[in-house]
């Protein structure tokens, strides 16, 4: 099948940014030929999308995602350090059917999103055969989009950033023991979640040419150094890759200094955990020296700004890390801001927060390298870097049709400025016509064509009213409600001595006092 996509501007980002009224032919889900889009008039072509009333670029990589995160209860509002002891309750008993509706439903809201892929740090439900990871998968075959898909492992401080039996012999002795007999602080056998991860390989990798199997160590206060050993020795057995969460807050920075006296990526260059199939989610808490062991490894960051943000983990040093040649992927782990996985939001979000009042020169990050960094980043991040990463002859149709009638209205304003500025101050998914992958719309005049969306959201629906977070058993109702209340304030007190601790600011937005006057010694 041989399509034309037509866009004004096309955005390319390959040698030039945008071709002004342009236009690509698609041949087997492959860009063949690019130019102006009066070069293909009068040309026969079995389909035709867009045209000079739209633009096209290429479809963003989410660097950091959680298809089953829209399992946990509630708002998500904690720290990680603080959400951890809730988080149990994702992991209640559940089907896989009603898994797999749920992890498509929400699938559906990156397509509108404009997300085209994602790296996927996918955590696992220990009541399913291979925790679910099959039910997970198909639901991303089913969808249509590209996904480098990882089971979390963790292997050691379960509740905090300190050994499990020492936590707990802080703690009154009846609670103690009913922590230690409950499902709080989350961790699988390795065995299990090592062997699901060699038989996904065998199965799924390389499936319809989207699908990568990675390994997904949770972070580096949960992660042993065996365990990261263990991590680089499978990846490079498999030839896969790995994703794991990194400097994401202050007190897991901390925890690297005090523990093993070396910032976090120091700790994993050492174990061998850096690399160029390497991406790093968060990275908030990122040091000078963080920074440049990402740039001189290749590893990939994942800046996640509403998730960030909502989180209270901090805001990722997105200038620093571009304006020293590191790769700076975005994603929405999952927690975007406002819940609608909408990737024009996320982008704007994480460039206005690079604005920095005490640089008054310093203005917007360049258009031109925020999405050239975003685009390369998250292909390398899902293990497509030589398919992906802009919209050139030889590279796969990954892309998004939008509409020009709200981003460029009204006629004529935005003609002296740069598209690419236009599109990030003022696009979003209500914009979004098209959704490709590998040259198959997954989204169509703004309706997922991929799958039968009415009927997954109605299954889900179901699900979610009636069995998701009803728990009829008295002990799962107080492990999830009442025991992590209890839990909490010990938690509390625990990172209370690293959350007070004085740190040097990499960014300055305001101030506590004004400056000092010299009175001239009078």
């Amino acid at each position: 099948m041989k399509t034309l996509v037509i866009g004004n501007p096309l955005v390319l980002l390959g040698e030039a940014d945008v071709i002004e009224d342009g236009a690509l032919v698609v041949e087997d889900g492959t860009i063949v030929d690019v130019g102006p889009r009066e070069r293909f008039a009068g040309g026969e072509f079995d389909e035709v999308i867009g045209s000079p009333d739209h633009f096209v670029m290429p479809g963003f990589v989410n660097c950091h995602y959680h298809s089953e995160v829209a399992l946990g209860q509630g708002v998500y509002e904690y720290i990680f350090e603080r959400a951890n002891i809730w988080m149990h309750g994702m992991f209640a008993s559940i089907s896989e059917e009603d898994l797999y509706h749920a992890v498509l439903v929400h699938l559906a809201e990156l397509i509108r999103g404009g997300q085209t892929a994602a790296v996927d740090m996918y955590y696992g439900n220990p009541t399913l055969p291979g925790f679910g990871t099959e039910v997970a998968l198909s639901a991303w075959e089913d969808s249509g989009l590209r996904v480098a898909f990882g089971l979390v492992s963790r292997d050691q401080n379960r509740y905090v950033h300190q050994d499990d039996a020492e936590f707990r012999s802080c703690l009154p002795a009846q609670l103690a023991t009913e922590i230690a007999g409950s499902p709080i602080g989350y961790t699988w056998p390795l065995d299990q979640v090592l062997g699901t991860y060699r038989d996904l390989v065998e199965r799924w990798d390389g499936r319809d040419d989207r699908i990568r199997v990675i390994l997904a160590p949770d972070w580096t206060p949960a992660c042993s150094d065996d365990l990261y050993r263990e991590t680089r020795r499978l990846a490079d057995e498999y030839a896969t890759g790995i994703t794991t969460h990194a400097l994401e807050t202050r007190s897991e920075m901390s925890f690297n200094f005090e523990h093993y006296g070396m910032c976090g990526m120091e700790r994993l260059q050492k174990l061998g955990v850096l690399g160029d199939d390497t991406s790093l989610a968060h990275f908030v808490w990122a040091t000078d020296r963080d920074i440049d062991l990402l740039v001189e490894t290749g590893s990939v960051s994942s800046n996640d700004p509403g998730s960030n943000l909502r989180l209270s983990s901090g805001i990722a040093r997105v200038r620093d890390i571009i304006d020293r040649g590191g790769k700076a992927g975005f994603g929405t782990d999952g927690i975007s801001f406002g819940d609608r996985e909408d990737f024009f939001d996320e982008i704007r979000l994480a460039a206005l927060l690079q604005r920095r009042p005490m640089e008054l020169a310093s203005g917007r990050i360049s258009s031109s390298k925020l999405f050239r960094s975003a685009i390369t980043s998250g292909a390398r991040a899902v293990r497509a870097e030589d398919r992906l990463g802009s919209l050139e002859p030889g590279k796969d149709a990954d892309l998004l049709v939008l509409r020009r009638d709200h981003v460029f209205w009204p006629p004529q304003r935005y003609a002296g400025s740069d598209p690419l500025d236009v599109i990030v101050d003022r696009a979003d998914q209500s914009d979004i016509d098209t959704v490709m992958v590998r040259g198959r719309s997954l989204l169509r005049g703004g309706e997922i064509v991929s799958f039968d969306e009415r009927k997954v959201r109605e299954a889900y629906a179901d699900a979610a009213a009636n069995r998701l977070w009803k728990f009829a058993e008295p002990q799962e109702r107080r492990w999830v409600l009442e025991l992590p209340g209890e839990l909490e304030p010990y938690v509390l007190d625990f990172y209370r001595r690293w959350t007070d601790m004085p740190t040097d600011p990499g960014y300055s937005y305001n101030t506590t006092s004004g400056p000092e006057r010299d009175t001239g010694g009078a």
